[in-house]
């Protein structure tokens, strides 16, 4: 009876021992498991973080691309009215141009209108002969009341005047003969009046050579003449002739140039 008691016993502490065992293996596995769960929850809890992270930086992206998108439209707006402001301008230009080409029609045909009254004599001219003749014409009816003196003295001025238009018609019809035939024009961009040389904003490539001889012009009239002393192909640098400059006249920025003979070109 002992015996059995004694094993009965030992069975007891053997089956304790054994369930406690259990119990600290499966309670070991337990906070294996929490501590898992912690890292897990540590992990989660930094992904969160660097999520919320990357939402703000995604939200901040956001916004500057609908600001970015808010300035492109206000400048495509922007442009858009530039543009219609520029087709408006040139419209307006457009019918200025047109108005402008009427008028010069009118007055061209004026200018023609004249020419056939005054065959061969420059415009400019024309007043200057006429006041020329009646000036003459005037002092001869008051100098002399006989009425044949009168007439001879006229008929004398009158050929006098038409010799000087006729003088006049033939250095018109060689300027309109040069100029016919003339294309080039360039425009002076530097003048030293001191060395009495310019610098011309055209060269080789504008058809210039080192024996082109060129006219100086401003307004119309002639200033002077220059020969080409040094030739770029798009610039030229060229002395005044000695003799050829117009008294008082200073050259400037601005000042025309343009072929003394084609053929020289």
């Amino acid at each position: 009876m002992k015996l059995i008691s004694y094993a009965l016993a030992i069975l007891a502490i053997a089956a304790a021992g054994f369930t406690g065992w259990n119990a600290k293996d499966n309670y070991s596995k337990e906070v294996v498991k929490q501590d898992g769960l912690i890292q897990n929850n540590v992990t989660l809890t930094r992904n969160i973080k660097v999520k919320e992270g990357e939402r703000t930086a995604a939200d901040s992206a956001k916004d500057l691309a609908l600001d970015e998108e808010s300035k492109a439209k206000a400048e495509l707006e922007a442009s858009k009215s530039k543009a219609t402001e520029l087709a408006n301008t040139l419209d307006s230009i457009s019918g200025d141009l047109e108005v402008a080409a009427a008028e010069k029609k009118k007055i061209d045909a004026s200018m023609e209108a004249l020419r056939g009254k005054f065959p061969g004599i420059e415009l400019e001219e024309v007043p200057r002969v006429v006041k020329d003749m009646e000036t003459s014409q005037k002092k001869l009816v008051g100098e002399e009341q006989d009425a044949s003196l009168v007439k001879k003295r006229l008929e004398e001025d009158i050929a006098k005047n038409l010799a000087e238009s006729s003088r006049i018609v033939e250095k018109i019809n060689q300027s309109i003969k040069r100029v016919e035939g003339n294309t080039f024009q360039a425009t002076i961009v530097a003048v030293d009046n001191d060395w009495n040389f310019v610098v011309i904003g055209a060269g080789e490539k504008s058809g210039l050579t080192g024996e082109s001889r060129l006219l100086i012009q401003r307004d119309g009239r002639l200033l002077g003449k220059l020969l080409i002393s040094k030739l770029e192909p798009n610039t030229a640098v060229a002395d005044v002739e000695p003799g050829s400059l117009r008294n008082g006249v200073v050259l400037q920025a601005g000042d025309q140039v343009i072929l003394e003979s084609v053929s020289a070109n």
